[in-house]
């Protein structure tokens, strides 16, 4: 039973101490507020002051896409959807290629971005 609670104790304090970076503000829009907030007096915890304003912006448009079209931010996501399974295929038969890899990677982000904001408008507590 000790070492039950003790492995508890562990994984409680490490998950307490991990800096809040980019993907924890995009979880947390109330977070992201109170950090722009408090910038410019207090540094916040894994992001710089403009990284954090970069981040709000592109969420903020986001979401204001979102409020003018849903049905058009749906079409979005899927579009993301279907070009990263096309381009995961392409990976696959041509192999390594940087330039696709890069396109890979930004439309994973969009599309994390673009679901994140889907998630602060479905939340009960925003």
């Amino acid at each position: 039973m000790n070492k039950y609670l003790t492995v508890l104790f562990v994984i409680l304090g490490l998950t307490s101490c991990t800096a809040k970076n980019e993907h924890y503000y995009k979880s947390h829009p109330n977070e992201l507020q109170q950090a722009i907030k408090s910038c410019p007096n207090r540094q916040p915890q894994g992001l710089t002051c403009e990284q954090l304003e970069a981040l709000a912006n592109r969420m903020n448009k986001l979401a204001y896409q979102l409020q003018l079209s849903p049905q058009g931010f749906g079409k979005k996501i899927m579009g993301l959807q279907t070009a990263i399974a096309q381009q995961q295929v392409q990976l696959k038969t041509v192999g390594t290629n940087e330039n696709l890899q890069a396109d890979l990677t930004q439309n994973k982000r969009d599309l994390a971005d673009h679901l994140a904001v889907v998630r602060w408008f479905e939340s009960p507590t925003s």
